[in-house]
C-alpha cells in the first residue's frame, strides 16, 4: 500500500480535470462554476481529507484538492496551526 493508494477511492477519479483546476482565464463565472462543481463532488468524497492533506503537505498552489482552493487550504493550514481547527 502506497501513500497515494487513496486515490483509488476518490469521487474525482476519472473525471475531467479541469473542473478542478478552474481557469481564470475562462472568465469569473465559468471558474466559479467550476469551483462550485468540483467543491460539490468533493463533499461526497469518501476521501476528502487525505486528499487535502495531500494538497497541505505538496504546498499545492493550483485547483481545489479536499474540497479547498489554495486560499482555503492556506486560511485552514494558519487556523491548525494556531489550534483552531478542530475538524475539517
Amino acid at each position: 500500500m502506497t501513500d497515494r493508494d487513496w486515490t483509488l477511492w476518490a469521487r474525482c477519479r476519472g473525471m475531467d480535470t479541469t473542473t478542478f483546476f478552474p481557469q481564470k482565464e475562462d472568465g469569473r463565472l465559468a471558474a466559479a462554476r467550476a469551483e462550485s462543481a468540483a467543491k460539490s463532488i468533493c463533499r461526497s468524497c469518501p476521501v476528502v481529507a487525505e486528499c487535502r492533506e495531500t494538497a497541505l503537505q505538496a504546498d499545492e498552489t493550483h485547483g481545489i484538492w479536499g474540497g479547498m482552493t489554495y486560499a482555503e487550504r492556506r486560511a485552514y493550514a494558519r487556523a491548525r496551526k494556531l489550534g483552531r481547527v478542530l475538524s475539517a
